[in-house]
C-alpha cells in the first residue's frame, strides 16, 4: 500500500500541474494576440520585398534585362512594404483593424 499511496500522490501532482500549464496557456495566447498585429505587419514588408524581387529576376530572365528589373522590383517591394508596414501600425495606434 505504500507504493499506491505514493501512486495517488503523484496523480494529484500532476493534475496539478495540468492546472498550471492550462492557465500559462492562457497567458501565451494572449501574448500572441497581443503580438500579432506587429507580426503581420512585418511580414507584409518582408512579403512585398520578396514578392517584388522574385517578379523583377522572372522579367529579367524573360526580357534579359538583368539585373535592371531586378533592381526596379526591389526598390518598388521596399517601398510598397514599408508603406503597408507604416499603414498597418499607425492603425495598430488607433486600435482599428488594417
Amino acid at each position: 500500500m505504500v507504493g499506491g499511496a505514493a501512486l495517488s500522490n503523484d496523480l494529484g501532482e500532476g493534475r496539478q500541474l495540468v492546472k498550471e500549464r492550462d492557465g500559462a496557456g492562457g497567458d501565451i495566447a494572449s501574448s500572441y494576440r497581443k503580438a500579432g498585429p506587429y507580426l503581420d505587419a512585418s511580414w507584409q514588408l518582408a512579403g512585398s520585398v520578396a514578392l517584388w524581387v522574385l517578379v523583377g529576376y522572372f522579367l529579367d530572365k524573360w526580357l534579359h534585362t538583368t539585373p535592371w528589373l531586378l533592381v526596379v522590383g526591389a526598390v518598388l517591394g521596399m517601398a510598397i512594404g514599408f508603406y503597408l508596414f507604416f499603414k498597418a501600425l499607425s492603425a495598430i495606434g488607433k486600435g482599428v483593424k488594417p
